[in-house]
């Protein structure tokens, strides 16, 4: 949310908090959006999603110039930004998959699973 937002001081946020608000979000049922959608209708809640864009960058531009909020990971807002991160209690729970071939990984491919195994747990 832009750090003059009402909330933008909170140290946490509920989902009903945020339903009045107006969104920047991923298009309408689209695997980024559909964990955000599915979060707000477990709670029973609606929102309004006035903005959809296919690019988180794009969003984070609609969200720094006072237009709407976001539910995107932290890790996605640049720092220093003209954002504030507050983390949402009761948000959607994102799931990523990794696939791969073995046969030809490309380079970034083979870094990447390499990190990969140096950060699992023994």
């Amino acid at each position: 949310m832009p750090r003059d937002h009402r909330l933008a001081d909170r140290r946490r946020v509920h989902l009903r908090d945020l339903a009045d608000e107006p969104f920047a979000d991923f298009p309408a049922r689209s695997p980024g959006r559909t964990q955000s959608d599915n979060a707000f209708a477990a709670a029973d809640l609606t929102r309004r999603v006035a903005f959809e864009a296919m690019d988180a960058a794009l969003i984070l531009d609609l969200v720094g110039n006072g237009l709407a909020v976001a539910l995107l990971p932290a890790g996605v807002v640049p720092e220093p930004a003209e954002l504030s991160t507050v983390p949402v209690v009761d948000g959607p729970q994102r799931t990523e998959y990794l696939m791969w071939n073995d046969f030809n990984p490309t380079p970034a491919a083979t870094a990447f699973l390499a990190e990969l195994d140096d950060a699992a747990p023994e």
